[in-house]
């Protein structure tokens, strides 16, 4: 692809339906907005999640006790606070970005650092471009109160990269359908369970991951058998390898979801990930009151009606996708009679074998409707035709 300029069109697609709906986004009244107070101490590199071995939880159906969303929208400015009405702290503190150098940020959640020990964070690079991000690890802050949550964004040929992303945290749960996530934490491994910590399972199972050939995993969530639902994958790491869903099957006992991991050039590598399933919720398991998720299963068609199997939003409606010029590789999804206005966060991964990178625009309210755009793109930046899956929630 020649430059940035074939997308400059559209830049402003997040922008101007979010001024059109800002009437709609006052019910964003309880998110976390305040000025913040400098940028918190750094917790220790480490290979794992949190800074120190943690004991296992038990599993159980029951909302998470906090979650928390991110719009990095200034990816060149080394402190700030994100954006209004497009970041979530449930714990009612503060959220704080600094870039420490091209494509490296850490987000801090004040007041959620009773919580960085277990949980999972799904990650999406965010606007028009080829580009990619990944979690590389998310700690309590040297005090224990904050959570500091590290992202890393690449290039599709794997350099360093300034880029907007989408990050989202829970510690597990969900009281309205099934929200299942883990961290595969030994990319090598034949077979085995990965931390405790950072798994969760909706009817008190324990997840399982087996690896099936080089960068190839099968993650066995055992129960409930559901069908349908959505599945989130993030690179894990601070290498420029990235993950996508490969495919999901209903089976007892329970859901197996497979996912394929690729180095920039995408020949098949080992690498961690996280994972994240849900049905009927969103990524968070928190019951949002506003949500939603489809397959985009029929990428040539200039609009269609997704999957009804793959599909849910909290409206009770039937979602459409459209594409969007200059195709191919330019979606946007609807979600009529979500009128939940410019807020929220909105996540997305590349479906199937062959190596790809998705990208999200959204959400953004247009017309009454909730919508998210995802553009998709090979693994030398060029526009591609594949398919995905997309999710959306407003904290």
């Amino acid at each position: 692809m020649s430059s940035s300029a074939q997308h400059d069109q559209f830049r402003a697609r997040r922008g101007w339906p979010r001024l059109l709906a800002l009437a709609a986004a006052t019910v964003a009244s309880g998110l976390a907005l305040g000025a913040l107070p400098g940028v918190a101490a750094a917790a220790h590199h480490s290979s794992r999640p949190a800074a120190t071995q943690r004991s296992s939880r038990s599993a159980v159906a029951a909302s998470p006790g906090a979650v928390a969303y991110v719009y990095g929208n200034k990816p060149t400015v080394t402190n700030y606070t994100p954006k209004r009405g497009d970041s979530f702290n449930s714990s009612g503190g503060g959220i704080h970005i600094h870039r420490s150098g091209t494509g490296k940020y850490r987000v801090t959640f004040f007041g959620l650092g009773s919580f960085a020990s277990q949980g999972t964070v799904d990650v999406t690079a965010e606007g028009l471009q080829p580009e990619q991000c990944n979690v590389v690890r998310w700690v309590p802050d040297s005090t224990g109160t904050k959570l500091l949550v590290y992202v890393d964004c690449w290039t599709v040929a794997g350099a360093a990269l300034d880029s907007p992303f989408m990050a989202a945290f829970t510690p597990g749960g969900s009281t309205t359908g099934t929200t299942d996530f883990v961290w595969a934490n030994n990319p090598t491994a034949h077979s085995y369970t990965p931390e405790t910590a950072y798994q969760f399972n909706s009817s008190g199972g324990t997840n399982t991951i087996k690896r099936l050939g080089t960068g190839r995993y099968k993650v066995l969530l055992p129960g409930p058998v559901v069908a349908g639902g959505s599945v989130k994958v993030t690179a894990y790491g601070s290498n420029a390898n990235f993950c996508q869903v490969d495919e999901w099957l209903a089976v007892s006992p329970g859901q197996s979801v497979f996912v394929d991991c690729f180095k920039p050039a995408g020949t098949p590598a080992n690498n961690r990930f996280t994972m994240t399933f849900t049905a009927s919720d969103d990524l968070l398991g928190d019951g949002a009151s506003f949500s939603g998720y489809l397959w985009g299963n029929d990428p040539s068609s200039s609009t269609y009606t997704p999957d009804t199997t793959y599909q849910f939003d909290t409206a009770g409606t039937t979602a459409t996708v459209t594409k969007l010029p200059p195709n191919p590789g330019e979606w946007q999804a609807s979600f009529p009679g979500e009128a939940d206005g410019a807020q929220g966060d909105q996540q997305g991964t590349a479906y199937g074998s062959t190596p790809a990178h998705c990208v999200v625009d959204g959400p953004i309210g247009i017309n009454g409707a909730e919508a998210g755009d995802v553009f998709c793109f090979d693994t030398s930046g060029n526009l591609l035709d594949t398919l995905y899956t997309t999710q959306w929630m407003v904290g």
